[in-house]
This record gives structure tokens, sequence and C-alpha cells, in this order.
């Protein structure tokens, strides 16, 4: 009597899914005259499309580009340097030329490896300029540009035409003229000082006038 039941074969199924094809293996299973499929298991996708990770940069080979004759002469000066800032990077651009990793570098100069990496990285794209400081930003003015146009226009204006009884502007007697006046809201001396110094404007001093009680004192002054 012939086998009417039992596994025939077993083979791979391709299956499009919302237009996506996935691959599965299906067998064969007879069922009296009838021969019936059966998934066994899933294969995954026929053509696989993997989230890509950005590779996260990695810290610990960093070095130094190549340094020229030229710059190792500046670099072995600057080891000596009055100021620690370029001491501290010559030393860590010399010490990476020598294939010391920023690990080491830290260790060595007692620093943390986030200064090391940024002298590196600032050395392989500015060259030299990595040995000197860059300035700090200075604070943001807290006024705008008609209230500076103001400000200067008083200071160059004499005080008199103002209606005040001085002959002379002074650092504190500006300060309470632009406050009084409503035109900043608040301004501290040294505000005031920067801005004067950076239209290159000096403050007249008041003259004393001397007087006396001498009939010929107009004569002799």
């Amino acid at each position: 009597m012939p086998n009417l039941y039992g596994f025939v074969s077993m083979f791979e199924r391709i299956k499009i899914i919302n237009g996506k094809k996935y691959r599965y293996l299906v067998k064969n299973i007879r069922v009296g005259k009838t021969v019936k499929q059966k998934v066994v298991k899933y294969l995954g996708p026929v053509d696989p499309v993997y989230n890509k990770l950005k590779s996260r940069k990695s810290n610990a080979w960093l070095f130094v580009r190549a340094v020229n004759e030229f710059e190792m002469k500046k670099l072995s000066k600057a080891v000596a340097s009055s100021s620690a800032f370029t001491r501290d990077r010559a030393r860590i651009i010399l010490l990476s030329s020598e294939g010391k990793q920023c690990s080491k570098i830290a260790e060595s100069i007692s620093c943390e490896e986030r200064k090391v990496r940024k002298a590196i990285r600032v050395f392989n794209k500015d060259g030299l300029n990595a040995l000197k400081r860059g300035k700090a930003k200075g604070a943001k003015p807290k006024f705008t540009k008609e209230q500076r146009a103001k400000m200067l226009m008083i200071v160059s204006t004499e005080p008199s035409k103002l209606d005040m009884h001085f002959t002379a502007w002074s650092l504190p007697k500006l300060k309470r003229y632009f406050i009084e006046n409503e035109i900043v809201d608040s301004i501290s001396i040294e505000c005031i000082r920067q801005l004067l110094k950076s239209e290159g404007i000096k403050l007249k001093k008041s003259k004393r006038r001397q007087y006396s009680n001498d009939p010929d004192f107009a004569k002799k002054n």
C-alpha cells in the first residue's frame, strides 16, 4: 500500500509583501493524494537594508600631522615660553609628533585628554597659530545701535548746550545723564569707557579758573 502521508521535499520560497521580497524555507508534506506546503523558517529579506550607524570618532589614535623643520624649531623655543598656554601647546604637539597617544600626553603634563586633543586638532588645522591664545569674546553690548548713536552724539555735545551746569563730561556724569534721560535703562561706567575707547574719543578735562580781588589780576593772568 502506498505511503499517503509524510515529508516529500524542502525548498526555499520567495514571498512579496508590500512590494518587498522575503525568503522562507518551505517543505512539502503529502496528505493523502495532495501535497501541502508548510513554512519551516523565515530566512530574511532578499535585499537586506541595514541602518548604517554613524561611525564614532575615536580619539585614541589622534596624532599631529608631519612637523617640518621650521615648525620644529619654533615649537622647541615655545617650550621655554613665559606663557603657560604656549608652553603646554608646544609640549603637546612635540610629544604627539613622537608618536605618543593622547592619554599618555595628558598624564605627562597633568591635564585632561580633551585639552590634548584640542591642541592637536588646532595645530593640524592652523599650524603654529595654535600656540597663540585666541581672544576671548567680549560681552554683548546691552544697547542697540540707535542708543549707541545717541550716546556718542551726547558725548560730542558740550554739556552747556544740553542745559547742564558744568563745562566738561566725565564718566559718572555721562552715566547719570544717559539713565536720567532714558537713553538706556542701565549702563556701567566701564561700558561707557569701552564705548568711548572703541570710537577713539577722549573726554576733555574741565578747566578751573582762578579769581582774585587784585584789580590787576586780569593783566597778571
